[in-house]
């Protein structure tokens, strides 16, 4: 089961938390832009003592692709 929860769009940080439940794991999307408020998240979700796994990533929409791509290092090489 997977659900998504977007508190605004175009936010830095997605986390992904796994929660255990009576039905099974139960996968939560947040994004949000500070990652100091990633507690409150945790604190307002779910119980935490059946918190499975969090993983916290920059929320990019080419999925990272272009941090160390071939283009952006020739782009950078031109403007220097």
């Amino acid at each position: 089961m997977s659900n998504v929860f977007t508190l605004h769009a175009g936010k830095r940080w997605k986390a992904v938390i796994e929660y255990r439940t009576h039905e099974g794991q139960k996968q939560v999307e947040y994004f949000f832009e500070e990652i100091s408020d990633l507690h409150l998240i945790i604190e307002h979700g779910p119980d935490w003592n059946f918190l499975i796994r969090c993983t916290v990533t920059l929320n990019r929409v080419d999925d990272g692709e272009e941090q160390n791509s071939v283009g952006k290092a020739l782009r950078q090489e031109r403007t220097c």
